[in-house]
């Protein structure tokens, strides 16, 4: 991979993992609800999660899966129905405490390396990644440093959104304002859930 080629690459993870989303959204609300050590497992579940996933597309799984529309659409739906679940139980929640159960935060190492599956965004950027990336005659070599890339900015980007919800944690700890930012939050996660529904 050239110098420019690699800078390209930096560019495209960063700005894809940096802009708002509900991977962010979970980094901070976890971060403002549990704390910053609370949101590492999601932190590391996501990196992980979307690795596998550049992997399966540098084998052409990837493409197999945005090209057939009846497995597209479950991914689809599966994914917009666990963010508007994870929306509803944090935005019903009343304190860091009050919200259990296997959909509530914060989430498990494993919980959000799945959901990467889920989501039919992620997919289509691990496509357009293999196209532009691992389209040559040693796809696997080059998979591992597109894998140590995004895995660095993602991680960078999940830590830099749960370090702003811890920081804010002492702040909302006082009277309804955890109430309202998980309100706040959880219709944060239910827009990004509408939206995926009608893209």
């Amino acid at each position: 991979m050239s110098a420019d080629q690699l800078t390209a690459l930096v560019v495209f993870a960063l700005v894809g993992s940096f802009t708002p989303g509900p991977n962010n959204a979970i980094a901070t609300a976890t971060g403002a609800n549990h704390g910053f050590a609370a949101a590492l497992p999601h932190v590391a579940g996501v990196p992980f999660g979307f690795s596998t996933m550049l992997l399966a597309a540098a084998g052409g799984v990837a493409a197999l899966i945005v090209a057939s529309p009846a497995l597209s659409a479950l991914l689809k739906w599966l994914g917009i129905a666990y963010l508007l679940w994870l929306a509803w139980s944090l935005a019903r929640s009343r304190d860091a405490g009050s919200a259990g159960g296997p959909f509530a935060l914060p989430l498990a190492f494993w919980q959000s390396a799945l959901f990467q599956y889920l989501n039919p965004k992620a997919w289509m950027l691990a496509v357009a990644t293999a196209a532009a990336w691992l389209a040559t005659d040693r796809p696997w070599q080059r998979a591992a440093v597109v894998c140590v890339v995004f895995s660095i900015a993602c991680a960078a980007s999940l830590v830099l959104w749960a370090a702003v919800g811890a920081a804010l944690r002492e702040w909302l700890s006082h009277g309804a304002r955890l109430r309202t930012f998980n309100v706040a939050m959880g219709a944060l996660l239910a827009a990004t859930a509408v939206w995926m529904g009608v893209a």
